[in-house]
């Protein structure tokens, strides 16, 4: 009990929880400090023990829990498992598009080194508008590539 606590604290406690105030109480809380302190901690104490009694008294079987957890945690473990699976085709279809991707430029250095100096410019037209194809190409591959490693993944 505190040092500063008054004599009639327990009769204002008895006052809360029967919510019985006599008015010789009620004069006393206006001017014990100590009273009216307990007064409000009481009253939220009994507030807040009205509150606990709305909740379901009934809990659910502890082993219940347990056992819902563990099933929970085993129909996880397929997909956990397949996550280095699903890495392991992102890295290979970068791989594979990134390797895809040189694929028109080394071929564009071939045709230079294998046609002659005299090149028409007629024939020069053509393959800038086949080398525009190309450009168009490389990203056109990744996506397809992206997209099917994903939805072949997926299933």
């Amino acid at each position: 009990m505190n040092v500063d606590s008054c004599p009639k604290s327990e009769a204002v406690v008895q006052a809360v929880r029967s919510n019985d105030w006599p008015d010789s109480l009620r004069a006393h809380i206006d001017r014990c400090k100590s009273c009216r302190e307990t007064s409000q901690v009481a009253s939220w104490m009994a507030r807040m023990a009205t509150s606990l009694e709305s909740i379901p008294g009934e809990l659910p079987d502890p082993e219940l829990i347990w056992l819902k957890a563990k099933i929970n945690r085993r129909s996880q473990l397929p997909a956990r498992a397949l996550l280095p699976l699903k890495a392991g085709g992102l890295f290979g279809a970068a791989g594979v598009s990134l390797l895809l991707a040189t694929v028109p430029e080394s071929a564009w250095s071939r045709i230079q080194a294998w046609q002659p100096v005299e090149f028409s410019i007629t024939q020069l037209q053509e393959l800038l508008v086949a080398t525009s194809a190309t450009f168009w190409w490389i990203p056109l591959a990744a996506v397809l590539l992206f997209l099917f490693v994903f939805t072949t993944s997926e299933v």
